[in-house]
């Protein structure tokens, strides 16, 4: 069963749109990393520097495998330093699907 992660960034107030373009660049290599099943990146519609990244993988190690991978590679720091505190991720199971 996948596992769903969601990562709250809370921008600084300029680095919003620099922080998206950063995503955006990064976001096609985090879905052909393993385990990856899909990503939807999300802006709060009150609060524009409230970024969410809710991400599907096969399991939470796939992620945390992942997320070592962006961290030895500069990415969490070069993010880190767009934010007006440390990002949070939090891990969901899926317990009821309803759809169209």
């Amino acid at each position: 069963m996948s596992v769903r992660v969601a990562t709250e960034l809370r921008t600084k107030p300029r680095p919003t749109d620099e922080l998206v373009t950063v995503l955006s660049r990064v976001l096609p290599d985090s879905l052909r990393h393993e385990g990856c099943e899909a990503i939807s990146l999300t802006k709060d519609q009150d609060d524009p520097t409230r970024i969410v990244s809710f991400t599907q993988w096969a399991t939470r190690r796939h992620y945390e495998e992942y997320l070592a991978w962006r961290t030895e590679a500069g990415m969490t720091d070069e993010v880190g330093e767009m934010l007006t505190e440390p990002m949070s991720i939090r891990y969901f199971d899926e317990i009821i699907t309803v759809a169209r």
